[in-house]
């Protein structure tokens, strides 16, 4: 029978005799039944009737065989617990269909080992209850109590089993109904107490979690997590452990969309304040971020509420409307944002400018309260769009009187729109329309102006055209035809002018192509500043000008160069000074004269050269060379002072070829004075280098 048979032949070695036992009590007894057969009872309940039935049974004991096989068997310690239990199971006993209010003892005992087997706490508790029922003074008490201790001992087991499943309320129960005696009364109440107290530990460290999470504070919620695992429970270790975790997680997420939604709320812009409203209202009410995410939809909200109300002063409706459809959820219900809505609609509705419209929009104004601050502006302009009501009522009446055309018609539309006051919001709309229809009365009367001044300038001829001017003379400035006619006015003058002074540019070119410069000047200059060929003359006459100055300066110019060609290079620049800075030539006079002056500085330069060479020392032939070096290869004198330059250089290297047994350093001075350009340079280079090695 399991482990329950165990030490069952230690039955009758007890120290106990029958007499001493006394049965377990229950903290909580409670009748217990099987399929609605009551097969426990208090000893309180049935004493009377228990004790009745007990004596019954225990007279009949002496003529059932059975009982004597039982008792022989007792008597020579050779029956245990388990062993008579396997004995009963021979007569067939149902423990299910039995009458336990007549049941033997044999019984009891058979069906509780049968309960026990099942280890599951209902059974182990059924099975005790059995047993326990028995008379205190019943001859297998020690036996029993010995078994109600070891079930006992498993329902403890299986009531920490049921503890560690997250279950403290039915493990608590359980427990209860195990019997107290002197071996399991203290360990029960300590294993209570233990229990309850890991659960309060795992309550108050998932509190303090949560306590962290709404503080914002994840990473101390996870050490609180973290902290589950070590209670002694492997229902807070695992299940609430990982359900923090996971509640952790989605804080984690929802604190880093609220960051994101700060930075977009410093950010200031409507743009970027709507974006942070929408992320901080997808946080779900469960989160622990929920409280932070209202916060931020509060900021959000009022920062909103204070860019509309000062949009209101610049009556910019139209942003004040998007403003409001980017506030909060949460704000939406609140009067000052009601307000603005409303206002906002009616503007947007009063833009569309129909007299449904302005009605809608009066409607909308109107449901602001009188107690409310925006109240005077939604008056004002409930009291401007009932105006405009009446002028879009005119203007609508003038449109139609326009449509069909014709000049009363016309003029008939212009009276009625003039009914709108200037102080009305519909003036200037009413002005535009008059001015659209006053054009067109313009238009028709001077019409017929344009087209016959159109007709006389395609004839071509210098009277149609001055006809043709005259005609279009006669629309006055503020007509609607002026400035077209204007414009063909402009058009025809310049053609009337080409026609007028060609003659007097042909002639003069004329005259220019035979020479005669002076009177082709003449002729062209009748042509005035405010006539059209005007620019035409000006730059023929400047061609003609060079001309004659041209003339009169060559014979400087020429005689400079010839000057130049013999080498009297101040004679020539002289010369063609004497060309003033107002004639043709004076430019190209001018670039002779810097070549010149160039060629002279050259030539100063060389003849410095040569004189300090003369005394011959390495001082002057260095001075020479360095004033030689200063004259431009491309000059005349360029090539004579290169031939200077070389001949000055060997000398100079010879002297320093001459101390440099003495004085290195002294003929390393003089040879870093030949330059570059001269042929022995790379000599006086190489001697350098041998000077510094022998130092």
């Amino acid at each position: 029978m399991g482990k329950n048979s165990q030490g069952s032949d230690n039955w009758f070695k007890s120290s106990h005799s029958p007499s001493d036992a006394k049965p377990v009590e229950l903290e909580n007894p409670a009748p217990l039944s099987v399929n609605g057969v009551i097969v426990a009872s208090t000893e309180h309940q049935h004493s009377e009737q228990f004790q009745k039935t007990w004596l019954r049974t225990l007279l009949d004991l002496p003529r059932q065989k059975l009982f004597w096989a039982i008792a022989a068997l007792i008597a020579t310690g050779g029956l245990g617990f388990g062993a008579m239990s396997s004995l009963i199971k021979l007569s067939n006993t149902s423990c299910v269909t039995a009458n336990w209010f007549w049941a033997s003892a044999s019984t009891r005992i058979y069906c509780a080992e049968e309960y026990a087997s099942r280890r599951t706490g209902e059974d182990l508790l059924k099975a005790i209850a059995l047993v326990n029922e028995l008379p205190k003074n019943h001859f297998l008490r020690p036996e029993i109590n010995r078994q109600i201790k070891e079930w006992s001992q498993e329902l403890l087991n299986l009531t920490e089993e049921t503890f560690q499943q997250g279950k403290l309320e039915e493990a608590i129960g359980i427990a209860r109904q195990i019997p107290k005696n002197s071996a399991t009364k203290d360990l029960l109440a300590s294993k209570i107490n233990k229990w309850q107290s890991i659960w309060a530990q795992g309550e108050k460290i998932y509190q303090q979690a949560e306590d962290r999470l709404r503080a914002a504070d994840t990473y101390g919620a996870f050490n609180q997590a973290i902290r589950l695992t070590n209670i002694g429970n492997r229902y807070w270790a695992t299940t609430k452990y990982d359900q923090l975790v996971n509640i952790i997680q989605i804080a984690q997420e929802d604190a880093i969309k609220l960051d994101k939604a700060y930075l977009l709320l410093k950010k200031g812009s409507l743009e970027k304040i709507g974006e942070a409203v929408k992320i901080a209202e997808e946080v779900d009410s469960k989160s622990y971020a929920y409280s932070e995410a209202q916060k931020l939809l509060d900021k959000a909200g009022n920062e909103l509420l204070e860019l509309a109300q000062a949009r209101i002063y610049r009556d910019d409706w139209q942003n004040i409307l998007e403003i409001t459809n980017k506030l909060p959820n949460k704000f939406t219900s609140k009067p000052e944002s009601q307000d603005l809505l409303n206002l906002a609609t009616a503007l947007s509705k009063a833009e569309q400018g129909l007299r449904v419209d302005l009605e809608s929009a009066i409607s909308f104004a109107q449901k602001v309260e009188s107690s409310r601050p925006l109240y005077d502006k939604a008056q004002k302009l409930v009291a401007r769009w009932q105006l405009e009501i009446q002028d879009v009522a005119r203007i609508e009446k003038a449109r139609e009187l326009a449509g069909p055309g014709g000049l009363g018609n016309v003029l008939a539309a212009i009276a009625e729109a003039r009914q709108v006051p200037s102080s009305h919001p519909r003036y200037s709309e009413a002005q535009s329309l008059i001015r659209s229809w006053e054009s067109q009365v313009e238009t028709s009367q001077d019409e017929p102006y344009l087209t016959r001044a159109n007709q006389l300038a395609n004839l071509g001829t210098v009277a149609a055209l001055r006809d043709a001017i005259g005609q279009a003379s006669f629309i006055p400035p503020g007509r609607a035809l002026y400035p077209e006619a204007q414009n063909q006015i402009r058009q025809w003058t310049r053609q009337l002018q080409k026609l007028e002074d060609t003659p007097y540019l042909a002639q003069a070119q004329s005259q220019a192509d035979s020479g005669n410069y002076t009177a082709a000047i003449a002729t062209a200059q009748q042509i005035t500043s405010d006539r059209v060929l005007y620019p035409q003359a000006q730059s023929r006459i400047r061609q003609w000008n060079y001309q004659v100055q041209g003339s009169e300066d060559q014979p400087y110019l020429q005689q400079a160069q010839s000057e130049a060609d013999l080498g009297n290079l101040r004679n020539a620049i002289a010369i063609a000074k004497q060309i003033p800075s107002d004639k043709a030539l004076y430019l190209e006079a001018q670039r002779k004269i810097n070549t010149w002056q160039r060629e002279v500085q050259a030539q100063d330069n060389l003849q410095a050269a040569y004189q300090l060479s003369y005394n011959g020392t390495p001082e002057a032939l260095s001075n020479a060379i360095q004033t030689a070096r200063s004259i431009p290869t491309t000059s005349l004198s360029g090539s004579e002072a290169q031939e200077a330059m070389n001949r000055w250089s060997s000398q100079l290297l010879a002297m320093a070829q001459q101390v440099a047994t003495n004085d290195p350093q002294k003929a390393i001075a003089l040879a870093q004075n030949i330059p570059p350009s001269a042929d022995v340079y790379q000599s006086a280079q190489a001697q350098i280098e041998t000077w510094r090695g022998s130092n």
